[in-house]
């Protein structure tokens, strides 16, 4: 019967490797989720184009070479 149970790291029977396998691919699985979901979220707000390319070049004015900048420290 497959084992549908969701693995985190305090479950996880770290010396089982087909435990340790499917714990792998949920992790993989929810950070793929996350690569999408901002790459969705930069597409819509024109950064990305539909390939996954940067669209602004243009640096914001405080990270300019010669900008004067106060990081509050």
């Amino acid at each position: 019967m497959l084992n549908t149970k969701r693995l985190t790291i305090d479950n996880v029977n770290l010396d089982d490797p087909l435990e340790m396998d499917a714990f792998d691919d949920q992790v993989i699985t929810a950070g793929m989720q996350r690569v999408r979901a901002e790459g969705d979220e930069l597409r819509r707000r024109g950064l990305l184009d539909e390939h996954g390319n940067l669209l602004a070049k243009e640096l914001p004015a405080d990270m300019k070479e010669d900008a004067q900048r106060d990081f509050g420290g």
